[in-house]
């Protein structure tokens, strides 16, 4: 899986068009962005589209009998979660710091691994052999084993951590077990306290894998109002409705480019759990899972997007609702909104 470079093309974009002509929020009465909304309704297997502008949620949108009240699987969008709940073990002391080795929390279990970073997993540049590719069964392999985390572990390093990348649901799994083993609560219960709570997220629900731990890098699920909670924290700088949920520090080193020098091009990278894109005037950060779930926060225009889909497809109509759900995105919702 990689960064798919439309939303890329589409920050990118903004600069060559100069400054919106309004600035004002735009409603469900705006023409342009209600003939979004329609294209968007004829698109296969979608179930819900919201945008959040400017302190509002300027649209609502449900499809094939989704609803507000309905919870979706976010697929990966899990793993931007996951870095959030170590960010706020690391403000609050519980984890040291994002340079503690894995050994430190997973002791005997992660022996000769010890050069291996808290870092190195939520930017996924552990240097752990992995393939995690379309048709590729080692991430069913590995999900219906007797522990995930031994699974992870037994895999060689195959490159030195920190110069490379791979994309790794098991590797961001890890991340679970480290936070359960440093603060003594479970994933789910870490982040009812500490992360959804104090964003109002009261209903979700979370795959316990068969290791005890819940799923790190997927099967988390919410509602698309609580997608854009989750995308207001991180535009807001860590903060919601006033209150600080996690530091500001913490959350500019999520979203800004931690994979090697050269890996990919210099408009678009990985973060901690988020995908990064544009250039120095905007940028832009995603959560994206299978099938086209996905979170967008435009922190210069403040935007947040939510669409979601029906994730049990094949491997192809994931692929291509992912890419079609960054259409829909930058190819229409984000001219609507900036009167393009």
């Amino acid at each position: 899986m990689k960064f798919i470079g439309i939303l890329t093309i589409a920050l990118i974009g903004l600069q060559s068009c100069g400054q919106p002509r309004s600035q004002e929020v735009l409603s469900n009465n705006s023409t342009e962005l209600d003939d979004i909304i329609e294209m968007a309704r004829k698109t296969d297997n979608l179930r819900s589209l919201l945008i959040y502008r400017d302190g509002k949620l300027v649209s609502e949108n449900y499809f094939d009998r989704f609803s507000s009240d309905s919870l979706e699987h976010v697929r990966s969008v899990t793993k931007s979660v996951m870095a959030t709940l170590i960010g706020i073990a690391i403000d609050k002391g519980i984890i040291n710091s994002v340079d503690d080795p894995i050994t430190n929390y997973l002791g005997n279990e992660a022996k000769g691994k010890e050069q291996i970073t808290i870092k190195h997993l939520m930017a996924m540049t552990s240097g752990i052999a992995w393939r995690e590719v379309i048709g590729n069964m080692e991430i069913d392999e590995w999900i219906n084993s007797k522990s995930p985390v031994r699974y992870v572990l037994s895999k060689p390093i195959e490159n030195t951590p920190g110069t490379s990348w791979e994309y790794s649901t098991g590797i961001i799994h890890l991340l679970s077990a480290i936070l359960t083993e440093a603060s003594g609560m479970s994933t789910l219960e870490f982040a009812n306290a500490h992360l959804f709570q104090p964003l109002g997220i009261e209903n979700v629900q979370w795959q316990l894998l068969n290791d005890g731990y819940y799923h790190g890098g997927s099967r988390l699920q919410l509602k698309p109002r609580d997608m854009i909670k989750f995308g207001r924290l991180y535009l807001n700088k860590g903060t919601f409705n006033g209150e600080r949920i996690i530091s500001e520090s913490f959350i500019s080193e999520a979203t800004r480019q931690q994979e090697p020098e050269g890996f990919f091009n210099s408009h678009e990278g990985y973060g901690y759990g988020w995908w990064v894109g544009g250039d120095e005037n905007v940028r832009g950060f995603m959560a994206q899972g299978y099938g086209g779930q996905t979170i967008l926060v435009i922190p210069a225009h403040e935007i947040v997007i939510a669409i979601t889909y029906r994730w049990k497809v094949s491997n192809q109509m994931a692929a291509d609702q992912q890419r079609e759900a960054l259409n829909v995105i930058g190819g229409g919702v984000l001219k609507a909104l900036l009167n393009f």
